[in-house]
């Protein structure tokens, strides 16, 4: 298999000064906003006292070219001090990162595996934060009597909260169906209620049941 073509500006990298920290560096999938169908991944490296380094957004499945530009960031350009280079940096097992090793071993940065990077993780949860944050910001606001949905309906709260998606709307002029929708298909449907307050009803009644049955 040929290697993977990466662009590590190594002399720069050499000439960076050197110190004794170990920094991690990964890349984690983002949620899927509605109506997208690729994956879109973001990248981080963090130093030691969670301090981001650099940050780098990709939409397609990382590439360790991909990889090499995320630590160029970090070493050349770090959102946060001067430039520097690691002593080591940890990753994620990821054969697509392999190439790259010989390359860190060049500019004198060692590689070191772990099953888990908690500084990534607190990174990747910030930016999640951050995302939710900013799409929140031009929410309507439910008025005082909407906001009491969820305990009118805590079955039905309790599956758009984690199991699945509903779905409501008339079909073909004879009432309402309603309907609870998870990965593997439909889980539950009625078509009995002729008002949206009896398919609300209808569903709370059927996932509360489905609860009681197969989850409880």
């Amino acid at each position: 298999m040929a290697k993977a073509k990466i662009d590590l500006p190594t002399d720069e990298l050499k000439r960076s000064p050197q110190g004794n920290a170990v920094w991690e560096a990964d890349f984690r999938a983002l949620p899927k906003p509605v109506g997208q169908t690729d994956t879109h991944y973001v990248g981080f490296v963090v130093a030691p006292g969670g301090h981001l380094l650099a940050e780098r957004a990709v939409p397609h499945t990382p590439s360790v070219g991909d990889l090499a530009e995320l630590l160029t960031d970090a070493v050349l350009r770090p959102r946060q001090g001067d430039p520097c280079r690691p002593r080591t940096i940890r990753f994620r097992k990821n054969p697509r990162w392999r190439d790259l090793f010989p390359a860190l071993a060049d500019v004198g940065i060692e590689v070191a595996a772990a099953n888990e990077l908690t500084a990534v993780v607190e990174a990747y949860d910030a930016h999640l934060r951050r995302l939710r944050a900013a799409r929140s910001a031009g929410a309507v606001k439910p008025t005082a009597a909407q906001t009491r949905v969820e305990s009118s309906f805590p079955a039905i709260a309790r599956w758009v909260g984690g199991y699945g998606h509903i779905e409501i709307g008339t079909q073909d002029g004879f009432g309402f169906v309603v309907r609870a929708v998870d990965a593997g298909g439909v889980v539950f449907e009625d078509d009995t209620a002729d008002t949206l307050a009896g398919a609300m009803a209808a569903l709370e009644r059927g996932l509360s049941t489905y609860f009681d049955e197969e989850v409880s």
